[in-house]
């Protein structure tokens, strides 16, 4: 049996229909945020059980043992992942990635678990020299960034007092369906509406990960992933683009011109201007194999969106 929080998010219900898919019984915690939505799920809603709860909530405990009194592995990917809105909602922040890892890291104590993955990001190392390594110093330059990189070293210290069984992953910028507030959705829905696109003027790297090739990363590192150790997930140098060539490649396949489309504005508080890792670690030593590359899912991408405008 697995907890996997964070279920009904974007990445989240990637993993657990992955999760299903391989045989694994799931029991999922998610409170229905703002980045999670009961439509990412519910084609799955039969094959596994969810706990609507926050996981930061001390009864959690009380209400997993419930429902099971044997929990064999966790991954924990819940999170507020919106970096504006990080700024303004701090606390929110605080409470649900740092607070919110603690209990889960203690619930992870409690039922002995033989393994605990939590799912970090890239942005913890954006101060750091590129490109970014398992060995790059964490130095986030944001609320949202800080707030994981805080739960990171929470969680190590849970693994060098207590034991917690930990692996931790950091994953690249992901893109796929039912992804919400994030720079592709954002730009197809303000095509389809007849809306401007909001984009800083600077122009930024950004390695683009599909949100299968992430999934596939972290239940490679649930599987095959050394107690103790982190592994960065990125695609293939290939799939580094300019946020203003991506929403060029946007425009020309929903026929927009991208001049008349896009409106530039200030940037955002200490803005990152590139995102540069490495997975050489990720494919030696769990074997994983990105496969995905953006230039060649993104027309399918933007006629899924298309399709499901009621998602917006």
């Amino acid at each position: 049996m697995i907890i996997l929080t964070g279920f009904a998010g974007f990445i989240g219900s990637q993993v657990l229909r992955d999760l299903i898919y391989r045989g694994y019984s799931v029991i999922g915690v998610d409170n229905l945020s703002e980045g999670s939505s009961i439509k990412n799920y519910i084609d799955v809603l039969d094959d596994f059980t969810p706990i609507y709860a926050d996981i930061a909530d001390p009864k959690l405990l009380d209400y997993l043992k419930c429902v099971t009194e044997d929990i064999d592995s966790i991954i924990h990917l819940a999170a507020e992942s919106h970096v504006d809105r990080s700024w303004n909602q701090i606390d929110k922040f605080v409470h649900s990635n740092i607070m919110g890892s603690i209990n889960i890291a203690k619930i992870g104590l409690a039922y002995k678990v033989k393994r605990f993955v939590y799912v970090n990001t890239d942005e913890c190392f954006a101060g750091s020299p590129q490109p970014f390594t398992e060995e790059s110093i964490f130095s986030p330059q944001n609320a949202y960034a800080s707030s994981k990189a805080s739960a990171d070293h929470f969680l190590m210290n849970y693994y060098k007092a207590f034991g917690l069984p930990l692996i931790i992953t950091h994953g690249a910028n992901t893109y796929g369906p039912f992804q919400k507030e994030k720079i592709i959705p954002l730009a197809i829905e303000n095509i389809l509406k007849c809306m401007k696109i909001p984009l800083y003027r600077t122009k930024a790297y950004r390695m683009w990960l599909s949100v299968e090739d992430h999934s596939s990363g972290i239940l490679a590192a649930l599987e095959k992933g050394k107690i103790g150790e982190r592994y960065c997930l990125a695609p293939s140098e290939e799939n580094e683009l300019y946020t203003h060539d991506l929403l060029q490649m946007i425009c020309e396949i929903m026929g927009k011109n991208y001049e008349n489309v896009v409106q530039l504005v200030d940037d955002r508080p200490n803005y990152d201007l590139r995102y540069w890792m490495k997975k050489d670690k990720a494919v030696l030593e769990l074997g994983w194999n990105p496969l995905k590359n953006i230039r060649e899912e993104l027309p399918a991408l933007v006629e899924w969106y298309t399709k499901n405008k009621s998602y917006f």
